[in-house]
């Protein structure tokens, strides 16, 4: 019996060393560039909003924990030591765009940076692409903070996003929302700005509600003692301090193709 039961573990330890078997599973590590691209995008242009933060967190790190182990299991095959050269990359980025959101960035530059270091490539790479990574994080911090000293909050949605207020007024056909922009309280000509959204480009995830802020549309900046009445009729006729507004959401993905082309 004992015989029986070492040969069967011998079977098994030798099916999972095999070269071929770890080659397969090194394909499920293209899935960790997939997943942290996911998640740069929803910093980059959604305002995110956990439904229970515990959770979140909890599933958000258990997710990169799993692909480490692959990619840690078969770090000598080639898809996976080319996943850990863009991995850190791609974290980095996610850095940027989730800046001050450490439960977001920690996990992701922790997993890349152990895998891109214990990974199977030789160690001249592993050198230049390390010093190219570090330089890139150094400066890409260093500068980022001086923006953000200079001219605030560094954001691609032409808004600051901490002075968003989740109190949103939805369209009665709930196609749109608008939200307020409230400054904050010790600023002395204190003001609160009224953009429009589309809510077609939302995304809900588990425990996590993921809103498209990006080409909002700007529909007046007030004084916050005397905000602006910005009301909504029918099914999303939209009403500021009485007089029917007009908006057009398209002439804005237009304005914004035209200045890429340019």
């Amino acid at each position: 019996f004992a015989k029986l039961k070492g040969k069967q573990m011998e079977k098994v330890i030798n099916f999972l060393t095999n070269r071929w078997f770890k080659l397969g599973v090194s394909v499920l590590s293209l899935g960790y560039p997939v997943f942290l691209g996911f998640v740069a995008w929803l910093m980059m242009g959604y305002y995110l909003e956990p439904t229970h933060q515990g959770a979140l967190v909890t599933t958000y790190i258990f997710i990169n924990i799993i692909f480490f182990g692959l990619m840690l299991f078969t770090r000598k095959q080639i898809i996976t030591r080319i996943v850990a050269m863009v991995s850190p990359f791609i974290a980095f980025a996610i850095l940027l765009f989730g800046f001050g959101n450490w439960f977001a960035a920690i996990p992701p530059i922790v997993a890349s940076v152990l895998i891109f270091f214990l990974s199977g490539m030789g160690e001249t790479t592993k050198i230049v692409l390390g010093t190219i990574y570090l330089i890139m994080y150094v400066v890409g911090i260093l500068v980022y903070l001086t923006f953000k000293m200079l001219f605030g909050n560094i954001t691609l949605m032409d808004v600051d996003l901490s002075r968003r207020s989740t109190s949103y007024r939805y369209s009665p056909d709930k196609q749109y929302r608008i939200v307020l922009y409230v400054d904050p309280e010790n600023d002395a000509s204190r003001s609160v700005s009224f953009y429009l959204e589309q809510t077609d480009g939302d995304i809900s995830l588990p425990f996590l509600e993921c809103r498209n802020a990006m080409n909002g549309l700007h529909i007046i900046t007030s004084d916050y003692n005397k905000p602006a009445d910005v009301t909504w009729k029918d099914k999303h006729t939209l009403y500021v301090d009485g007089r029917k507004r007009e908006f057009n959401f398209d002439a804005v993905t237009e304005d914004t193709a035209a200045e890429e082309d340019y």
